[in-house]
């Protein structure tokens, strides 16, 4: 008598189809869960590219002050769980009037960044943000100007056109702000007002907005 052997293809061919499909779900858990941990530790290009001057050392950062023009201004930078104190006396004798603090910057801007942004505490006084596209210490500069609030944190957003670019007080001409090519960054008082004067700031970030 011949044995039965028709029923067993279609069992096996059950038994195929249902590891198949086991393959096929667990290939899509496994390739779910990589998807969801790079999504989780790798942020996109334009996160990526977003970065902060953090404030470590007191040292970075350089005083320039109208003493190089006969002036008696003094300044200093401290630096304190990362936030930096600019503080000083601002003198007009001997034709000076100003007192400024600036740093080169360590890390390259990538030329997606559009914004900086930067929280900022004062003592009512007008200060600038300023930046420069070169490493000389005696060079136009892009001047923004802010004013701001005794005792209070603000926080500023500035694009390249709040920039202008001036040399020893004087709108000159100059080609259009990119921060992707900044070299130095830094702050100056000059508001004609003698006297005791200063800016604390935050972490001072390099953005990309939309």
């Amino acid at each position: 008598m011949q044995p039965i052997v028709k029923p067993l293809p279609k069992m096996y061919s059950d038994l195929a189809q249902k590891q198949h499909h086991n393959k096929k779900s667990i290939y899509s858990i496994l390739v779910m869960a990589v998807l969801l941990i790079m999504t989780t530790h790798y942020p996109s290009n334009a996160q990526a590219q977003e970065f902060a001057l953090a404030l470590n050392q007191a040292s970075q950062w350089r005083m320039i002050n109208d003493t190089v023009m006969g002036g008696i201004s003094a300044s200093r930078l401290t630096i304190d769980k990362g936030t930096a104190t600019f503080s000083g006396t601002l003198s007009l004798e001997q034709n000076g009037g100003f007192a400024s603090t600036r740093t080169s910057l360590s890390t390259p801007v990538t030329s997606d960044i559009n914004m900086i942004r930067l929280q900022v505490k004062g003592d009512g006084r007008d200060y600038q943000l300023r930046l420069r596209i070169d490493n000389q210490w005696d060079s136009f500069a892009y001047s923004s100007p802010f004013h701001t609030q005794k005792n209070s944190w603000i926080t500023l957003l500035l694009s390249p056109s709040d920039f202008t670019a001036v040399y020893r007080g004087r709108s000159v001409d100059a080609p259009a702000l990119n921060f992707n090519n900044i070299k130095q960054l830094g702050f100056l008082v000059a508001d004609k007002q003698a006297g005791e004067f200063e800016l604390s700031f935050k972490e001072i970030n390099f953005i990309c907005a939309d």
